[in-house]
């Protein structure tokens, strides 16, 4: 179904669509993390690389939403998608609605990547002491844009896409923003960037359902797919509750500062939508609560985590370590 020419959107809006900006929360909120490690380990950080990393961060991240839609509109998958809730299931429909062409979206999502890869190239030679860490985080990235659903590798179609999911937008890019800052390595965004990459992936895993019947018509074989909707209920559970408990674990271990502990205020959300996911796994009309639930948990997770270190950095007490 195309637009009609009154109604067809401007190429640049629509391209911009196509990017789905609105789900840079999940990449803003692990860099912020980083960043705010950094800050309070070191007492003070620099403001310009700092802004870099955001950058390099965002532009990766639209990227791969563009490049990872021109894959599955070439495997088939969004065009026979009949259960899609656009833009959070299914792509975000530009192609499909004629607004741009396959080309011109992989054309842009290559260009973002080929700009953040020039800043993350800036950057090292900014920062050239930790050079070897940056480049490996560099690598994972750019092979993740690429291969997530392109060819031949298809990590997406192997089962594994979720995990990349996991690790990109989690513990690498809290990581990368803190040995940006400090020139050093840390487990402690590693940490609060894995946990916040688990509750992404439930993101990811919650918009699998509505997606799995298409997704496996078209080879994409995810963990939706494989387990099959009953059983993938668990791997949710598992993905939406773990942080939680993560959370909790390492803040009485010391490794996590105790306000961290604030983040249990978005634990009765998050068992509220496990719950609907529970009884409306395979309907999904009744299920869309939950997709948009995990956004919004993701976020409060993630705004709880933001204040915790806020309140750390300006009241320094011995006692939050």
């Amino acid at each position: 179904m195309e637009l009609s020419s009154e109604k067809k959107l401007p190429k640049w809006k629509a391209l911009i669509l196509a990017s789905r900006p609105p789900f840079l929360q999940v990449t803003l909120s692990s860099v912020m993390a980083g960043i705010l490690i950094a800050w309070i380990h070191q007492g003070a950080i620099d403001a310009f690389l700092a802004v870099l990393v955001v950058l390099v961060a965002v532009f990766l991240h639209l990227s791969v939403n563009l490049i990872h839609e021109y894959w599955d509109w070439k495997s088939g998958t969004d065009n026979i998608n009949v259960n899609a809730f656009r833009p959070f299931t299914g792509g975000s429909g530009m192609i499909q609605l004629g607004a741009i062409s396959p080309t011109e979206e992989l054309v842009f999502g290559l260009s973002l990547m080929f700009l953040g890869a020039i800043l993350g190239i800036y950057i090292l030679i900014i920062v050239h002491e930790a050079l070897i860490p940056l480049l490996l985080i560099g690598f994972i990235a750019i092979f993740s844009i690429i291969f997530y659903t392109g060819s031949p590798i298809k990590l997406a179609h192997r089962g594994v896409g979720e995990f990349f999911v996991f690790l990109n937008f989690g513990p690498l890019m809290a990581l990368g923003a803190y040995i940006v800052l400090t020139r050093n390595i840390h487990l402690e965004p590693v940490i609060v960037g894995s946990l916040i990459g688990l509750l992404t992936a439930g993101i990811l895993i919650i918009n699998e359902f509505p997606d799995a019947e298409a997704d496996e018509k078209a080879g994409k074989k995810h963990l939706v797919v494989r387990l099959g909707l009953a059983k993938a209920r668990y791997l949710y559970a598992i993905v939406m509750i773990l942080p939680y408990i993560l959370t909790v674990t390492f803040a009485l271990m010391h490794m996590l500062p105790i306000t961290i502990l604030i983040t249990l205020l978005g634990l009765p959300h998050a068992l509220k939508i496990v719950r609907i996911c529970f009884r409306h796994y395979n309907d999904f009309k009744a299920l869309f609560p939950a997709n948009i639930g995990t956004i919004k948990n993701h976020l409060i997770y993630s705004l709880l985590v933001i204040i915790a270190y806020l309140i750390t950095g300006f009241f320094p007490i011995t006692f939050f370590y």
